[in-house]
């Protein structure tokens, strides 16, 4: 995964809270982890423990940047080349 993350294609960043314009709460990708505090972050299970509540806030998420939807978004064609 370091690879990934070295690489830009994917940042691991805390859950948020979020809340629409129409008002309604969610979540979505909140505080980015730093690359020197990864290794540590990741080993912590608590980190990657989501409770059944669905109160997901500080849990780690995975998020892929513009860079690695580039190329996850790639066609057969362009994965051929």
């Amino acid at each position: 995964m370091l690879t990934l993350i070295d690489r830009g294609w994917i940042e691991v960043r805390r859950v948020a809270p979020w809340t629409s314009p129409s008002g309604e709460q969610g979540l979505q990708p909140g505080e980015l982890v730093p690359r020197d505090q990864l290794p540590a972050v990741l080993e912590d299970a608590a980190n990657w423990e989501y409770p059944d509540d669905g109160n997901w806030i500080g849990a780690v998420t995975l998020v892929e940047t513009e860079a690695g939807k580039k190329i996850t978004r790639r066609s057969p064609e362009e994965t051929a080349e």
